[in-house]
């Protein structure tokens, strides 16, 4: 999904769209801590834990994207990045 919603962002709002996705990031991931703060399971403190850590991953590239305004899918801060896509059942990551 990560994937798919930057490129989005980029084809049809530019660096704007970039900056908007940003936003949204550090929203969600605020949501997410908030989680990881209740009292939980061991297996889901673990969990959430992982996924905090590959949102602040996703926040930070999209943040650089954001600060260098890079709206081309083609440009190297992008293409350098492993994006996995879902086609149809199956999911790959493409290196272009």
């Amino acid at each position: 999904m990560w994937t798919s919603e930057v490129e989005e962002a980029m084809k049809t709002r530019g660096v704007k769209g970039v900056a908007e996705y940003a936003a949204k990031l550090q929203a969600q991931l605020l949501e997410t801590v908030i989680l990881v703060r209740q009292k939980l399971e061991k297996m889901q403190t673990i969990t959430i834990n992982a996924l905090i850590v590959i949102d602040v991953h996703a926040r930070d590239v999209v943040d650089s994207l954001r600060d260098y305004k890079i709206s081309d899918l083609s440009a190297f801060e992008w293409i350098s990045q492993l994006r996995y896509y879902w086609t149809n059942d199956n999911c790959y990551v493409r290196c272009v």
